[in-house]
């Protein structure tokens, strides 16, 4: 954290209140909790300023849909943006007809780049079991 924090003197750890209470945008890219609850929910909501808006790329479990829902048309926030979903593929959702929610189809990493670095990561992962018997990331 040291060395973090020389290279990037103007970042901080807070505590999670502190974070949904002073965050303009606040985005998950992170695993799902090991219980499948949300990290965020209709009582974050209320402590979060009303220009606050939401990314979700992480899990669609890490957000309670009805409470963000709900959170959006009560104008405790301002926006969301979401590319995952609790149900997927998502054919249907509380959120799709929301005007102050974006969504996608769970695209967050369907970019040209994001294709090169996972080409190049499974040829790494076959090379090192190949050449020394190492296994990486196994499933």
């Amino acid at each position: 954290l040291a060395s973090r924090q020389e290279k990037f003197p103007d970042i901080k750890n807070v505590s999670f209140d502190e974070l949904i209470t002073t965050s303009d945008i606040i985005s998950f890219h992170c695993k799902a909790t090991p219980d499948g609850k949300p990290l965020i929910n209709k009582e974050h909501y209320k402590k979060m300023k009303p220009t606050t808006v939401i990314i979700n790329a992480a899990r669609g479990n890490i957000v309670d849909e009805n409470d963000l829902n709900n959170a959006l048309n009560n104008n405790l926030i301002a926006g969301a943006a979401i590319d995952v979903y609790s149900k997927e593929p998502a054919k249907e959702n509380i959120l799709f007809n929301n005007p102050k929610v974006i969504l996608t189809p769970h695209i967050a990493a369907s970019t040209t780049e994001a294709s090169i670095v996972v080409a190049e990561m499974i040829a790494n992962q076959i090379c090192k079991f190949l050449l020394k018997g190492v296994k990486i990331n196994t499933v």
